[in-house]
């Protein structure tokens, strides 16, 4: 197995495990946070494919997706932020959006995302975009971090599933309840109910 092979495996059951754990929650169920300053499921979400977005348009010098194409204007969200540092008042005042919708930008990240690494050779793991400003972060430790920011985020979303509804399924490995075809239309058509 490649490089890319492992990177892409981890990206995808990461994306797979997320729209498992958002299949069939409702907009109210996505928006309850369980204290005050917690996050809710919404703007995790948004601010996981933001992340993606950011990073791997950071390592090519390129516009994001979320500018180059609109999702911005097209979900009524911020244009040139992700959620990072956002204090209590602007997670609990996160426009509301639908999450097809977000999902469909993040589709969009990913397609961008593994269109990227497909063209990287085992050495360009070792280049380092932006020397200046972050030294030490070379294209290899950017999908490193990607890979594990984003699964802690996965984390998080299922856990504020599992208050809400207890122990259904597991987000990863199958299982007799985890709901199948993931990635798939259907999939996407339920989360906007």
């Amino acid at each position: 197995m490649d490089f890319q092979a492992l990177i892409r495996m981890g990206l995808e059951e990461y994306l797979d495990g997320l729209r498992k754990a958002l299949h069939g929650l409702t907009a109210a169920e996505r928006r309850f946070q369980p204290k005050a300053d917690a996050n809710h499921i919404d703007f995790v979400v948004w601010h996981m494919a933001r992340n993606e977005d950011q990073k791997i348009h950071d390592a090519q010098r390129t516009s994001e997706v979320w500018q180059r194409d609109a999702w911005y204007q097209k979900l009524g969200l911020p244009a040139g932020n992700d959620g990072f540092g956002y204090t209590v008042e602007q997670v609990a005042n996160l426009p509301q959006f639908d999450i097809a919708d977000c999902m469909a930008y993040y589709d969009a990240v990913r397609r961008a995302t593994l269109r990227y690494l497909d063209g990287l050779t085992p050495e360009a793991l070792e280049r380092c975009p932006d020397p200046e400003r972050h030294p030490r972060s070379t294209i290899g430790r950017m999908f490193s971090h990607l890979i594990v920011e984003e699964s802690q985020h996965l984390g998080q979303v299922a856990y504020l599933r599992g208050l809400q509804r207890g122990l259904e399924y597991t987000t990863s490995w199958p299982s007799l309840h985890t709901p199948t075809g993931s990635g798939s239309a259907t999939l996407l058509r339920d989360m906007s109910s």
